[in-house]
């Protein structure tokens, strides 16, 4: 009986070695690698963040309110390369971070550049959108204001709205002197502000301030530009998402090859336009 017992025993150890070294149920990994392009292929479904407010790339079509633009569609193209259905999960964009950083969503694509803090907690792709002329930056100002906005050092001081989480907050704390740096969670909440005289300017995109240009005579946008150079743009998941990572970069390289990126940025910028959200 004792010999039995520690017969058992011993079992029982060696089961718990197997599983505690070999991957577990719960992954669906025998030798406890990753499987995260499983999952999606097993769900049939791909989930992916999106902040909808920076035409073209990603917006609201004015009369159907469906997330269209650039990035949807290469959304769109990477599910149906994968074979599965695209879920389109709308957030604020630092909120569209951390449902990528923590697994919430499978990717997260939405006009993001590579940084050196995000690929420390998040895996990035290859860059798309490489040759994108959409790039420069600026700050939003009123009407009233913008003769006085040449340089960097003519806002010190001032109030700048940015998006938290943003290239552009990043550059309005790191390129403004003594600024006071106003987070916000959506362009059109800074707008709102800077409508109002609570701040003095919000930091984005030209083209995107050129879209509430477009719409609001009060506002203009300035001489100044932030010194700034874009290599492309990522896509985003959870860090150790790498066999997922790995087929988008090979999917990411196709659409290179292809050109197809430049394709959609040119039809969406259309409709954009089509819409007044982007000036012609």
């Amino acid at each position: 009986m004792k010999r039995f017992l520690a017969l058992f025993l011993v079992g029982l150890l060696v089961l718990a070695t197997l599983v505690g070294c070999g991957g577990n149920a719960s992954d669906g990994s025998a030798d406890g690698g990753d499987n995260s392009l499983q999952k999606v292929l097993d769900k049939g479904e791909l989930t992916c963040a999106v902040s909808p407010d920076y035409a073209p790339y990603e917006y609201l079509d004015l009369m159907t309110n469906e997330v269209k633009g650039s990035d949807i569609v290469l959304a769109q193209y990477i599910a149906d390369q994968l074979g599965v259905n695209l879920k389109i999960e709308q957030m604020s964009f630092e909120t569209c971070l951390a449902a990528a950083q923590t697994g919430s969503v499978d990717i997260c694509i939405s006009s993001l550049s590579w940084k050196p803090e995000r690929a420390e907690v998040m895996a990035l792709s290859d860059y798309y959108n490489k040759s994108s002329a959409f790039f420069d930056q600026t700050i939003l100002v009123r009407a009233e204001d913008a003769a006085q906005y040449n340089v960097a050092a003519d806002f010190t001081g001032k109030k700048i709205a940015a998006q938290n989480g943003t290239t552009q907050m990043e550059m309005t704390t790191q390129q403004i002197p003594d600024v006071e740096a106003i987070p916000i969670s959506l362009m059109n909440d800074g707008v709102l502000l800077l409508m109002e005289g609570k701040v003095d300017g919000v930091a984005c995109q030209v083209d995107v301030a050129q879209s509430f240009v477009d719409n609001y005579d009060e506002l203009a946008i300035p001489e100044f530009l932030f010194d700034f150079e874009e290599l492309g743009n990522v896509v985003a998941t959870k860090m150790g998402n790498d066999s997922l990572l790995e087929k988008i970069n090979e999917i990411l390289g196709q659409v290179e090859a292809d050109g197809l990126y430049a394709q959609w940025l040119a039809e969406a910028t259309a409709d954009a336009q089509s819409q007044g959200l982007l000036t012609k």
